[in-house]
């Protein structure tokens, strides 16, 4: 009799991706934040908003906020630095990021701001679904 996969096995980085790829690394994006970041209320977030959110993720290991610097994002998001700061500053405008400058060093990226929005947004879908009625 053969064993069936886990799925852990089955739904391996290998299996979606190249495993040549896993080597550089991976980033968690939560599928709720890709399907819904245009719905985000007040305000939504643009692409560019949203992959520079992603960017910012790619720095985030733990609880504290990340803190890459403007040219290591631009550069992989090939736009200019000043490009960067403008999604920054929108993203804060908006309210979900907040920016700590720090003198000599990088700032930090605090994103409470677009969680709470996140959660608001995923209990108002949830409080929204029509009940299942019993049979």
């Amino acid at each position: 009799m053969k064993s069936s996969e886990s799925s852990q096995e089955k739904f391996s980085f290998e299996k979606r991706w190249a495993k040549e790829l896993k080597s550089g690394g991976f980033v968690p994006v939560s599928a709720f934040f890709l399907e819904n970041y245009h719905r985000l209320q007040p305000y939504d977030l643009t692409y560019g908003e949203a992959m520079f959110i992603v960017h910012i993720m790619q720095h985030k290991w733990d609880e504290k906020a990340p803190f890459p610097g403007y040219k290591t994002i631009s550069k992989r998001m090939h736009v200019s630095p000043k490009s960067a700061r403008r999604m920054a500053a929108s993203l804060e405008n908006k309210g979900y990021l907040k920016r700590e400058m720090r003198i000599g060093t990088t700032n930090l990226f605090h994103l409470k701001g677009l969680m709470t929005a996140l959660v608001a947004l995923k209990n108002v879908q949830e409080k929204s679904k029509p009940e299942k009625e019993d049979q």
